[in-house]
């Protein structure tokens, strides 16, 4: 990303001490705006929202944000490239969460095809495992992350995220459905158990929700050198389970006004995006997140 010009506004030169930090600090007249992407925008009629999330992140966007979004497609006609840069933050939040909440034995689903199927086809069958998956191992399929890609020969292949192990008698069964009944072949059915320990666990998890939600140019090269034979595919490119949801959301949020003198403080604080319109810092904890908010004499 690039970095945000602060303008010319008086900051303090001494800020605090940020991790990762590779962006300026924008700051804030009582008035006017002073972002190098923002001239000339008055934040009299702006407001800004706090939003606290589970892994202990403050972010703040501009309530007016969705004004700048794009029209919906077409009910049927959805087409994905890969996994949006705001699908890869939801993942990243909702792995996090997840691991910071309860023990994890992370698993690592690989779901190919030998023959080369029509995306409907694919994604039909997928929904058909996943829904057997969840009457013969409730717990296991209860918290997951599916992610679709491409493979270099036009097919698609999925990825699952997995939490818990799955039990051995289940595992056969999964395993004899995919590659077996929906005659897959051996290889099409692979898992991967993650290890790690406590500590390190978020990171790994993280490491893993990066690779599932990784980025792609518009022209896609295999390793091989050669090109993807196709790199657009029909269908939601992810999705998370209901429950694993839940740490990707807000638990907390304020709203206040740019010129609040609160906001220009805690503006001094965070790390700004390369649009300008969202900024975030990462804290240890939630509470963390809170007591950095409450000297700002903001309370949620």
């Amino acid at each position: 990303m690039n970095d945000i010009s602060s303008g010319k506004n008086n900051c303090d030169s001494h800020l605090p001490s940020l991790k990762h930090d590779s962006k300026q600090t924008v700051c804030f007249n009582n008035a006017t705006e002073s972002q190098s992407n923002a001239t000339g925008r008055h934040n009299s009629s702006f407001s800004y929202i706090i939003k606290l999330y589970p892994t202990g992140e403050i972010v703040l966007v501009l309530a007016s944000r969705n004004s700048q979004g794009k029209p919906p497609l077409s009910h049927g006609k959805r087409l994905s490239t890969g996994v949006t840069s705001q699908g890869r933050v939801k993942i990243r939040r909702a792995v996090a969460a997840r691991v910071i909440a309860a023990p994890s034995k992370p698993l690592l689903l690989t779901l190919t095809t030998q023959d080369i199927l029509e995306d409907g086809v694919f994604n039909k069958r997928l929904a058909s495992f996943l829904a057997y998956a969840r009457t013969i191992a409730v717990s296991t399929f209860k918290d997951y992350v599916r992610v679709i890609d491409l493979q270099q020969r036009g097919t698609l292949h999925c990825h699952i995220l997995l939490f818990e192990y799955i039990p051995t008698s289940s595992f056969e069964k999964l395993r004899h459905l995919w590659a077996e009944k929906y005659e897959f072949g051996g290889g099409s059915f692979d898992a991967k158990y993650l290890k790690g320990n406590s500590n390190l666990a978020v990171n790994y998890l993280s490491h893993a929700a990066a690779y599932l939600a990784r980025d792609y140019d518009d022209v896609r090269i295999g390793r091989n050198g050669k090109p993807y034979v196709r790199t657009v595919f029909k269908g939601n490119a992810y999705s998370i389970s209901t429950s694993l949801m839940k740490g990707a959301l807000p638990v907390e949020y304020d709203a206040l006004t740019l010129t609040d003198s609160r906001m220009h403080n805690l503006a001094k604080t965070l790390n700004w995006t390369n649009d300008g319109y969202a900024a975030y810092r990462h804290f240890e904890s939630l509470s963390h997140a809170k007591e950095h908010l409450a000297t700002f004499g903001i309370t949620a």
